[in-house]
């Protein structure tokens, strides 16, 4: 993905193993955003996000900036899709900073990922969106194309992955 321009002061651009502090620190942003506890520290969250960035498996991610400074990001990986056997750009996080929402960050680092998806040969961009998130409800539900699946996700954690592999 070539670094993408806004408006003069707004830039989407790669993240690199330089930003993972500042991804880390963002994400804790969300986190709080949202109301969801703080999973780990700033410094745990920076090393394991520098162990996987690139790394196969792996994540990506894009950095938004204005000026210079971190206002938001998605974090995306592919994902194997079986109704079609193909891959699919899964986006697992997209955040951008309360000043800045309402200004088309969100939908130009959709469109970012977009591209990615449609330079690697990748099929679709699925993600997720948690019911109480209104605004990002709304949000997606005005891009182009975009329908909710009607799916529930469910997740297996921590200690209960181990407690099912001993099964």
């Amino acid at each position: 993905m070539a670094t993408t321009n806004l408006a003069p002061e707004i830039t989407l651009r790669p993240a690199t193993a330089g930003d993972c502090g500042t991804l880390a620190a963002l994400l804790l942003e969300a986190f709080a955003h949202y109301g969801d506890p703080r999973p780990q520290s700033l410094e745990a969250m920076t090393e394991r996000l520098h162990r996987h960035l690139g790394a196969a498996p792996g994540y990506e991610a894009i950095l938004a900036e204005y000026d210079g400074t971190a206002i938001g990001f998605a974090i995306y990986a592919p994902v194997f899709w079986t109704s079609d056997c193909e891959i699919g750009l899964f986006l697992k996080e997209i955040f951008i900073v309360t000043p800045h929402r309402g200004r088309g960050v969100g939908r130009a680092i959709m469109g970012a990922l977009a591209r990615v998806a449609n330079e690697r040969g990748w099929t679709r961009i699925v993600w997720t969106v948690d019911r109480r998130n209104k605004r990002g409800l709304r949000f997606y539900d005005r891009l182009n194309g975009a329908r909710g699946l009607d799916k529930n996700v469910y997740m297996i954690a921590g200690r209960d992955v181990a407690r099912l592999a001993s099964r």
